[in-house]
């Protein structure tokens, strides 16, 4: 994308957000539909589809977002619900996926990428969602978005290994895993002692905006770094480091000052990413994807496969435990998408490990997901008590 083309882009998109704003559609369904519209699919005025620096860029910080908005407090507390719904929603909709795709001639490592990204369930979007909607219980909301936080530890890790040991070479997939699990542990670990041990040091860095500011940057790009020069990806990196940050909630501080200074960094960002970073990843994304196939038997399949898989996955273990409507809501929240899905497909599509049919596919499910799903739950939560 020229400027031209960037400055229209993010001019239609902001405009296309606050219209579907008022039908409480997030933001996000929004910048993909532009730049479908926008793409080469349908009136051409994207033209350039090389990610280039810019797009790159804006996927570190999305992956940053994520991470940043975890919330270890109720990991803690509903770990136990969360894994189980992660587990069953996400195990459930990629073995589903990649049995069908499998049996349907596709490549097995195409498969799996798909089967991988369509298993995740959007933080960022499940946030938007829950902040509209009332009448849910506050289990619910935090083991939706715990269970959505552990669902993006999976998409993460598998961008860092597509694009290394599948992609670029860097050894087995074991070896890999264990990288990215010794980089985390560390680096999270190092953070908690910091900020515990040495409080007269780590005291004065957060409590001072600017301090904060800076110390939040140079963990970024310094981990993003690292990562790089691991060979684990700067994607991963980026997300650790939002980890790394998010995790002062945890620390005991009667003041409440550092979960204070984290809400109001995650804001800030938001503000910020809002405005220009997510649009401009979201609007190529859209614009990479053919519209002309959003009705073809891959897409078609691949929805299906999407939404039956966490629907059935999700909400299995709250069935078997005879909570039928507590099941059936978490069926339908965890199927909300919209964020690192997309990621997940890009980068395998600029390795050449999917074709655009399967790229397609994905984000349809993508914008379809994070449109309807919302829809969909909030008129659900006026009749069903969780």
């Amino acid at each position: 994308m020229n400027v031209t083309q960037l400055v229209l882009s993010l001019f239609i998109a902001r405009v296309l957000a606050l219209l579907l704003d008022r039908l409480r559609v997030p933001g996000i369904t929004a910048y993909i539909l532009t730049g479908i519209i926008l793409g080469p699919s349908i009136l051409g005025i994207i033209t350039n589809l090389n990610p280039g620096v810019l797009v790159n860029f804006s996927l570190i910080f999305l992956v940053f977002y994520s991470g940043l908005n975890v919330d270890f407090k109720g990991l803690r507390s509903y770990f136990r619900r969360a894994l189980i719904t992660t587990l069953a929603g996400a195990g459930f909709t990629l073995a589903l996926t990649l049995a069908v795709m499998t049996y349907a001639g596709f490549p097995p490592l195409a498969a799996l990428v798909v089967a991988v990204a369509v298993s995740n369930t959007a933080t960022e979007v499940v946030v938007v969602m829950l902040d509209r909607i009332r009448g849910l219980s506050d289990m619910f909301r935090r083991v939706l978005i715990m269970s959505s936080f552990l669902d993006d530890l999976l998409a993460v890790g598998f961008i860092a290994i597509i694009k290394g040991s599948i992609a670029g070479g860097y050894g087995s997939v074991l070896l890999e895993l264990a990288k990215l699990a010794l980089f985390m542990g560390a680096t999270l670990t190092l953070t908690y002692v910091m900020v515990r041990r040495f409080p007269r040091i780590s005291y004065p860095l957060i409590i001072n905006w600017d301090y904060l500011l800076l110390l939040s940057t140079a963990m970024l790009f310094g981990l993003v770094f690292l990562a790089m020069k691991a060979g684990i990806g700067e994607i991963y990196g980026a997300y650790v480091a939002g980890l790394a940050i998010s995790m002062l909630r945890l620390v005991r501080d009667p003041t409440l000052v550092y979960e204070v200074r984290v809400e109001e960094l995650v804001s800030r960002m938001s503000t910020v990413l809002q405005f220009i970073i997510i649009p401009i990843f979201f609007i190529f994304v859209g614009a990479r994807a053919n519209a002309s196939l959003f009705l073809s038997r891959t897409v078609l399949l691949v929805l299906a496969l999407a939404v039956a898989g966490k629907l059935i996955g999700a909400s299995l273990p709250y069935l078997l435990a005879g909570r039928r409507k507590l099941g059936l809501m978490m069926g339908v929240a965890m199927n909300v998408r919209g964020s690192l899905e997309p990621a997940v497909v890009l980068v395998a599509l600029e390795r050449g490990i999917i074709s655009n049919t399967l790229f397609t596919a994905v984000v349809s499910v993508s914008l379809i997901t994070s449109a309807a799903i919302p829809l969909v739950l909030r008129v659900l939560a006026e009749y069903v008590e969780v």
